[in-house]
């Protein structure tokens, strides 16, 4: 398909809401370098700085199975106002990367931009549509609870910067996953976890593996997690018997033990997760919070 040939630049005109004619276009109309460029623009102020390049992108594309298709970018005229990208999985679609930028907010972009994704959603059959938006962020809240979004939890994202463990749980007894055994232990998980965490977004993102443990009290458990050469990551932690702050511990502890200059992220952690106390034992802190809503389109 064509792509749509627009210059990569925000608008120089102020905009009066009275005369804003926005065009929702399908996001593949442009290449992935204008895409970035738009995204990046609408960030430029946002509350959690998220800055993006080509190579990343399309890298988010994959992992979290986007459809450009059915994402949109606003325009007026020839100018970019805004983006807006869907993930797709089954009959539930996901929310991402809306942004406007700092001239077209408070002009009903991203409500344009909102309605053509659910109307988007509802053309292929989906039944729920999913987003995360960050905690504070109350434009963005006000705008998806107008549109029929319900919260449904609260998330944190956290992070541990590289820090030596010298003390290894006594006792218990660790085995390594390669990548392979690691999908087979995601079967087996009893979470919910959220778009990023899926285990979809963990196959598709690659560099897994995982740990076993049996523990003298009888506690067992895994967690499997994404390994590269600077960073952890997706971390998800079962406990299949025992008590889940210690099998958690002594998981995070050999974990940490065998990749001690790397630094970890962890995202989409419920508030009420049982392992999220031995988290914070291993001295993950929270970075932000994010609010998880849901659109059940069948109301």
């Amino acid at each position: 398909m064509e792509n749509y040939k627009l210059p990569l630049q925000q608008p120089k005109q102020k905009i009066s809401k009275a005369s804003l004619e926005i065009e929702t276009v399908p996001a593949d109309q442009f290449t992935y370098a204008q895409l970035t460029d738009y995204y990046n623009q609408t960030r430029v102020d946002y509350l959690v700085p998220m800055p993006m390049n080509e190579r990343k992108l399309r890298e988010y594309c994959r992992v979290y199975d986007l459809d450009l298709a059915l994402s949109s970018v606003a325009m007026l005229g020839d100018e970019a106002l805004g983006l807006i990208m869907i993930g797709v999985r089954g009959d539930t679609t996901w929310v991402t990367r809306l942004g406007v930028v700092p001239n077209g907010r408070k002009k009903g972009v991203g409500r344009k931009l909102m309605e053509q994704l659910i109307h988007n959603s509802r053309q292929i059959g989906a039944k729920k549509i999913m987003l995360d938006v960050i905690k504070n962020n109350v434009p963005a809240h006000r705008l998806f609870s107008s549109l029929g979004f319900k919260e449904t939890r609260e998330m944190y994202v956290t992070r541990r910067p590289p820090k030596p463990i010298n003390v290894i749980t006594h006792g218990t007894h660790v085995e390594t996953r390669d990548y392979q055994e690691s999908l087979e232990l995601l079967k087996r998980r009893s979470d919910t976890p959220s778009w990023l965490t899926d285990s979809r977004s963990m196959r598709n993102a690659g560099n897994l593996a995982g740990l076993y443990a049996e523990l003298p009290s009888g506690g067992k458990g895994w967690l499997v997690y994404q390994n590269t050469v600077f960073q952890l990551a997706r971390l998800v932690i079962e406990t299949e018997a025992g008590d889940p702050t210690e099998v958690a511990t002594a998981l995070l502890e050999n974990l940490h033990w065998r990749h001690q200059i790397q630094d970890t992220i962890c995202e989409n952690v419920p508030l009420d997760s049982p392992h999220w106390p031995a988290m914070q034992k291993m001295g993950y802190i929270v970075s932000f919070e994010r609010i998880e809503m849901e659109k059940d389109l069948a109301e």
